[in-house]
């Protein structure tokens, strides 16, 4: 799972309008989340394919977690969940990702929830994750600091079943809380965000946090510092800005 993520459109490429309701925002959200989902579970797929029956899963313990290694010892990613950096929909596809985001505009985290399809007999999962998981009810929330303001803001909260077997990958999205923003000639907020899913069951041993994420964003560098492409960020904050225009 990796190299996933291709380069966002240069803002040149992007059309000008914006949604006009969250309705609007919305409908845009599920259907880019849905595409990337299809994306995401092509790749893996493929990659199973290629490593045909290998250990773990077929996926490097990198990935994150949680990895269980009971009753043989073997690592096995069954349950995961990864995020991307923020996006606004505007315009035509492909849509300006954004890290700067002005107040009052509609603007969305999205979400994925990844369920191993894989056999994995050495590892003991003789019946896949995404077996296991498949008609169970699972609970997703954003939590988000104000690094600005020290205070934390309001928890959202996803829930959903998953149909059985569950999907390789299960988009969520979030709109984010831009509206009101900052007051006017106040400082910009400086948001992190942060992902945990679970599967709402007591003694269900499935529950994840995302300790890596898509970065939409290209960043052009500066004087001795080298460009980065958009790709995955591992071990780093998801963060962003919200400023009043």
């Amino acid at each position: 799972m990796t190299d996933v993520a291709e380069a966002p459109a240069a803002p040149e490429q992007v059309a000008a309008g914006a949604p006009t309701s969250e309705e609007e925002a919305r409908e845009l959200a599920t259907q880019w989340a849905d595409e990337q989902a299809a994306r995401l579970t092509e790749r893996v797929r493929t990659y199973l394919a290629q490593k045909n029956g290998q250990s773990n899963g077929g996926l490097a313990p990198r990935i994150g977690g949680p990895t269980t290694y009971e009753p043989t010892g073997v690592p096995y990613v069954a349950f995961d969940v990864t995020a991307t950096s923020p996006i606004q929909f505007i315009g035509q596809p492909p849509y300006l990702p954004s890290k700067i985001i002005a107040a009052g505009d509609f603007a969305y985290l999205v979400a994925y929830i990844f369920t191993n399809p894989v056999v994995d007999f050495k590892a003991g999962w003789a019946v896949p994750a995404s077996v296991q998981l498949g008609g169970l009810p699972w609970r997703m929330t954003l939590d988000q600091a104000n690094l600005t303001t020290g205070s934390n803001l309001p928890t959202q909260v996803a829930s959903g079943v998953f149909p059985g077997p569950a999907p390789v990958f299960t988009p969520v999205f979030f709109l984010l809380p831009t509206t009101p923003g900052p007051a006017q000639g106040a400082d910009p907020w400086l948001i992190e965000a942060n992902v945990t899913v679970y599967v709402d069951i007591p003694a269900k041993p499935y529950a994840a946090f995302a300790t890596k994420f898509i970065d939409l964003d290209n960043d052009p560098g500066v004087p001795f510092f080298p460009p980065v492409i958009a790709g995955w960020r591992y071990e780093l904050p998801n963060r962003y800005l919200i400023y009043n225009s």
